[in-house]
């Protein structure tokens, strides 16, 4: 079994193992030694070990508030609700009092009688208290920070409320500190994630602990509506076990919306270049049995015939540059899902079976760096597929358990057959006469069918009040088949037909621990990747290979957070992580990417620095990091087809801050940036360079220095009890970067990506409740001219119109 563990890498890198080391003997004395409690006294005795379990919820919504403080009141110890707003306790048998407190909410006072051999739970529901915040804003900021004030390196995006503005998810995401999505157009194009100097698939995004990719293209960040959600988890660095990710530079888990009561939340958008959105969430619950219905549904349609500037071929043969609008880049998707389940019953906490099926239907405008207009070829995809999720707190003392199972079908169709050349205006200007086909020149009829499935399970087991296990498996399968009547025609054997697969195995454990009071949190893992795969693979020479290989690697995590004070948090953490390759990179997508079964994981190692100070109206954040990667999986631009390979190192230093301030409650202000320098650290034999003028060099087309600012306005009690007027202003910063090697020409000819602030506004006004609300916003306010990949135009200045209504 090949780890990546050389001898050199363990004399040179001690200190990271020393790191890990030490972590883990911190820790230690928890197995030996009672956790002291507020009052001074051990808080477990060898002779009272029963388990106290305690579960806060909001009144109004049911859903859990983690953070709250939960306390004993006749022993006086106490402790912080985890994620899933549960405290616990282990006491003698007998009848105590425990109370409840969380910022926004009215303190309860509960009381549980225990008998000896049998642990005890209690349920308490905060009431929110009446303040100018409402519930839900109080709600979210709380468990914002809670999860901010673990050990991990991560923020929190809260979109609720963005539920009535016209904001993507992207745009929203490309606020947090530290995130850059790049788009290739408007709606429904091409997004690539960075995340603190890694991109692409180095970067994994989740789907409530699930790869997203596991659902298709049909369901990506790019197209989810926001009022499907609840927050965003920014993991930057380390991965957390729970996610049971191979990813190798963090990762963003994407929460839907977890209310418990009935509602039905609907809304539609218009906006320019003929764009219409449409969602449907709702939720129906049948009183105190548990069994609830839930539904979403969205549809998404663009023309995207923005403006751009582009060289349009005149009658005569010449190029002339001119406004023209796009016009095929036409974008359509939908997504239907239903779960019936039942929740809070004493076996589960949350039993749900969940189907759904999605689809999408997407016109290709343009090559990579829209040299070449593409005027009929197309991309359609349809997914459907079912899941099986169960969760259970206190299943037996001290261990709580989630599992998920589910499956999915993904049919992908890839039509190119068309002779014409089209001008940039939409006419053609010739036929080829001997070949078809815009992307590739020999033409496509490609249509491939995946199948997956994945299977978690999650575990966590209390050690103690302070210590806890926490162990996850992820495991999913891969198999893809296909057939392209033209490549069929062309030569004996459709290569496309024979199946390819890949199963990968992700597992991790980490040990937790609190002490001092919470003051100190520690967190020490070790994580597993392996993955199996076989099947067909086209070499540079055309010839089909079969190939099959098993590899596996190991990966750990170390974390530290000190609270000194209430107002203070600061963090420390290091991982080895890695990330396999995928199904793609490996064999290729049968058109213009060849196979290379070969490819290694990427591996890096991972350092974070981070301090926060949180005052009643305003908070700061200072973090640093630092990135080692190799074997970085690089595509190499070609003419016609490319191949993924191992080829870069890389090393990343960086920076970001951000700060936050509300001088009255209906005013914040917020201001965040980030500078990032990626250097590639590839030695010469490696890089296949003719000489080692880019050893050291600034990793070209990657943005180094971004930020945003954002104004937010909002008025209660505008126009009757209850009613809301609010008014925003947003700005986004990218400081210009080279698209090529910046060792490489005259920095006065080179071609650049420039720099650019795209600002948007708006407002909107709300009925007591948010029973309907209106909001009417102008993106790209100054109509500036907005890349995020080089010479690829997003759209310029555009209209918004929504119109949301939510009934409970």
């Amino acid at each position: 079994m090949p780890y990546p563990f050389s001898r050199a890498t363990c004399l040179t890198g001690g200190w990271r193992w020393a790191l890990l080391l030490a972590g883990a003997l911190w820790q230690a004395p928890a197995f030996g030694q009672g956790a002291v409690g507020a009052s001074g006294a051990p808080a477990v005795q060898t002779a009272c070990a029963l388990l106290l379990t305690v579960r806060i919820t909001d009144q109004e919504s049911g859903q859990p508030l983690p953070g709250a403080t939960v306390r004993v009141l006749e022993t006086g110890e106490g402790t912080a609700a985890d994620a899933t707003g549960t405290g616990r306790f282990q006491v003698c048998a007998g009848t105590y009092r425990v109370e409840a407190r969380l910022v926004g909410y009215q303190s309860v006072t509960g009381r549980v009688q225990l008998r000896a051999g049998q642990p005890g739970r209690l349920d308490l529901a905060l009431r929110a208290s009446t303040q100018e915040l409402g519930a839900v804003q109080v709600q979210g900021q709380s468990e914002a920070t809670t999860l901010q004030r673990s050990a991990q390196a991560v923020a929190v995006l809260d979109v609720r409320p963005y539920y009535g503005q016209a904001f993507g998810l992207t745009e929203l995401v490309n606020r947090v500190p530290g995130v850059r999505i790049r788009q290739d157009g408007g709606l429904g194009s091409n997004a690539n994630l960075s995340l603190n100097g890694f991109g692409g698939k180095q970067v994994r995004v989740f789907l409530d602990g699930i790869p997203l990719e596991f659902y298709g293209r049909g369901l990506g960040l790019n197209v989810l509506p926001v009022s499907l959600l609840e927050r965003v988890d920014v993991y930057r660095g380390v991965t957390p076990v729970s996610l049971g990710a191979d990813a190798l530079g963090g990762a963003l888990n994407v929460m839907t919306r977890r209310e418990a009561f009935s509602y039905a939340d609907a809304s539609y958008e218009h906006s320019s270049f003929n764009t219409h959105k449409a969602a449907l969430n709702g939720r129906y619950a049948a009183g105190k049995g548990g069994l609830y219905v839930a539904g979403n549904a969205f549809f998404n349609y663009s023309a995207n015939n923005y403006p751009v500037q582009a060289e349009v071929i005149s009658p005569v043969g010449t190029p002339e540059t001119r406004t023209v609008r796009r016009f095929h880049d036409r974008f359509r998707n939908h997504l239907g899902r239903l779960e019936i389940g039942w929740q809070d019953r004493p076996w589960a906490d949350k039993l749900a079976l969940t189907a759904f099926g999605a689809g999408l239907d997407r016109q290709l405008q343009h090559n990579v760096q829209m040299l070449q207009a593409y005027g009929a070829a197309s991309y359609a995809e349809t997914s459907a597929g079912t899941a099986l999720s169960y969760e259970k707190t206190a299943l037996r003392p001290g261990l709580d358990l989630r599992a998920y199972a589910g499956y999915n079908r993904v049919r992908g169709a890839l039509t190119d057959t068309s002779r014409n050349i089209y001008n940039w205006d939409g006419t053609v200007t010739e036929r080829r006469r001997f070949s078809a086909g815009e992307i590739s020149g020999v033409g496509s009829l490609l249509a491939l069918t995946g199948h997956t499935s994945a299977v978690r399970l999650s575990a966590t087991q209390a050690l103690g009040p302070q210590s806890r296990l926490v162990g996850n498996v992820l495991g999913s399968y891969f198999f893809r088949r296909g057939e392209d009547e033209v490549v069929a025609r062309r030569q004996e054997r459709d290569y496309a037909r024979d199946p390819t697969t890949l199963a990968k195995l992700v597992a991790g454990l980490a040990y937790e621990h609190d002490w001092a009071d919470g003051r100190w949190r520690s967190s020490t893992a070790a994580k597993y990747f392996g993955y199996r795969s076989g099947g067909f693979g086209r070499q540079v020479s055309g010839e089909y290979l079969e190939t099959r290989q098993n590899r596996q690697w190991l990966g750990a995590n170390q974390l530290l957070r000190w609270q000194p004070a209430p107002a203070w948090v600061l963090k420390a953490s290091y991982e080895y992580a890695a990330r396999l390759p995928d199904e793609y990179e490996l064999f290729g997508d049968g058109v213009l990417v060849r196979a290379n079964p070969a490819l290694r994981a990427e591996t890096s190692h991972n350092g974070n620095l981070e301090v926060a100070y949180t005052r009643p109206r305003w908070s700061a954040e200072l973090s640093g990091f630092v990135r080692a990667a190799r074997d970085v999986i690089y595509q190499p631009p070609a003419v016609r087809d490319t191949q993924n390979q191992n080829l870069l190192r890389a090393r990343t230093l960086g920076a970001q801050a951000a700060v936050r301030y509300a001088p009255v409650p209906a005013l914040s202000l917020a201001l965040n940036a980030t500078y990032q320098d990626i250097r590639s650290r590839t030695p010469l034999a490696q890089s296949g360079s003719t000489d080692a003028k880019y050893f050291n060099a600034r990793l070209p087309n990657t943005p180094f220095f971004f930020g945003n600012a954002e104004v937010q306005l909002s008025k209660a009690d505008v126009g009757g009890a209850g009613r809301r007027l609010s008014l925003w202003w947003q700005a986004g910063y990218v400081q210009a970067f080279f698209l090529y090697w910046d060792t490489d020409g005259f920095r006065a000819t080179k071609p650049t990506i420039p720099s650019q602030l795209v600002q948007n506004t708006g407002l909107s006004y709300a009925l007591a409740g948010e029973r309907l609300t209106l909001s009417a916003e102008v993106h790209n306010l100054a109509d500036a001219a907005a890349y995020d990949n080089y010479n690829v135009q997003r759209p310029g200045r555009s209209g918004h119109l929504k119109l949301r209504a939510f009934l409970r």
